[in-house]
């Protein structure tokens, strides 16, 4: 690589061989991609543009190279770079073969590689031998006509990047070659309980996505706001979803007062919502008036004027990164963020009630726990925890628990009686 066009890449905010600075363009490459499942995903024609030799049909998709469409091209955040084509992937006559079968070296993703985006010039270049983008045999200026050929680096341009579809071409000399990606997203799991970020800025407002200049939380308000900062949002591994508030959170103008208050109905946590997570859309569903993640005042296309104006239905666009959720949301002339971080207390009423009046023994516990409780009760019913609030256990009225089977680790049981709910945590060896 000329010094010149490294430079470019090191200004350009991107890490080149070591130096590491990524780009938002660049960090949309970092994951996994496919080749898109649809007719013409790949193609070649006489010009950029004109891709009218051939195309791959639809019938193929699913059909003969169901085998290559399942291949991954994996970009690491780290700049590393590697094909991960399974044990089957499409095979044409310069390989050996000419329908699925085992990947031949070195394009077989058997070798490290790396990556390099470079911005300005709208380039993506693929280093090692035997790495690639969409198919093996295209690199510039030609085609492989044996494997032993392969390039040491490829340059692909870059039509198009989004943070789920790639688009990419690359000349041969006497044609282009285009190839369609999508990115294979992340789970969203978000089971179990979440609360604003202890911080300031978790929740803010601004003119557009990334633009939130208008208004942030400052750190005096954490204080101010600690009926808020402990508000809950529960989402259950069956599917229900709960605004869990103890009796208190911040109110503004439209509920009637601002400050700290009883909450106000519908947003008021008494009923429970569902929720719905999209992976490939990256959004999270918030079914259920007066259910809410953040703010209850806003909806997809404005904020309430009213509590009586409560929608029925929320989509908030999310990501989780491990116990860390982002969710940013247009309410038409503007965009809120919040950043949610996973609570290490229990869902429900458990962290309310926590070991008032349960004592569990054996603790630590390998098999068989009893359940003891100060005032004479019946047990109604029994459910555990684990500590980001997932249901692992409901074992009815016993007051003994066969724990054996849990995994190693801090638990919560949640103790339903006549006399109210108890709490205690227990660990498991």
């Amino acid at each position: 690589m000329k010094k010149t066009t490294l430079n470019r890449v090191i200004r350009g905010g991107f890490m080149a061989l070591g130096f590491i600075s990524m780009s938002v363009a660049s960090a949309q490459f970092a994951g996994d991609w496919k080749l898109a499942p649809k007719a013409g995903a790949f193609a070649v024609g006489p010009a950029k543009g004109d891709y009218s030799w051939w195309g791959v049909p639809t019938e193929e998709v699913t059909g003969v190279r169901a085998c290559q469409f399942d291949d991954l091209f994996s970009f690491n955040a780290d700049g590393s770079f590697k094909n991960n084509l399974g044990t089957q992937t499409y095979l044409e006559g310069w390989q050996g073969g000419n329908g699925c079968g085992t990947p031949v070296a070195p394009h077989d993703g058997s070798s490290n590689g790396k990556w390099i985006y470079d911005e300005t010039a709208k380039t993506l270049t693929i280093i090692g031998k035997g790495s690639f983008m969409g198919l093996p045999k295209p690199y510039n200026g030609g085609e492989l006509k044996a494997p032993a050929d392969a390039k040491d680096t490829i340059v692909y341009e870059v039509d198009e990047i989004s943070a789920t579809s790639l688009t990419l071409s690359i000349s041969i000399g006497g044609g282009y070659w285009k190839f369609e990606f999508v990115k294979e997203m992340p789970e969203i799991n978000p089971v179990g309980s979440w609360n604003f970020a202890p911080k300031a800025g978790c929740f803010k407002v601004g003119p557009a996505k990334g633009d939130y200049s208008w208004w942030g939380l400052p750190a005096s308000d954490l204080t101010v706001r600690a009926c808020q900062m402990d508000d809950r949002f529960v989402f259950n591994q069956d599917g229900t979803f709960e605004n869990i508030m103890d009796g208190s959170t911040w109110l503004e103008g439209w509920q009637g007062k601002d400050g700290c208050g009883t909450p106000v109905a519908p947003h008021d946590g008494t009923s429970k919502g569902k929720w719905v997570a999209d992976k490939n859309a990256g959004t999270i569903t918030i079914i259920g008036k007066g259910s809410f993640l953040g703010l209850p005042k806003v909806y997809n296309g404005g904020e309430l004027k009213a509590p009586a104006d409560a929608k029925d239905t929320i989509v908030y666009p999310a990501t989780i990164n491990g116990d860390t959720m982002i969710v940013e949301i247009s309410f038409g002339t503007g965009y809120w963020y919040y950043e949610f971080v996973r609570s290490a207390a229990p869902i429900g009423s458990v962290s309310k009630f926590y070991n008032t009046g349960l004592t569990v023994y054996p603790n630590p516990a390998t098999g068989l726990i009893s359940l003891n409780l100060d005032r004479a009760s019946a047990i109604q019913n029994s459910v555990i925890f684990n500590t980001v609030g997932m249901k692992v256990m409901e074992t009815g009225n016993s007051n003994e628990i066969n724990v054996s089977a849990l995994p190693v680790g801090t638990y919560f049981v949640n103790v339903t009686t006549a006399n109210g709910v108890f709490t205690s945590r227990f660990i498991k060896q």
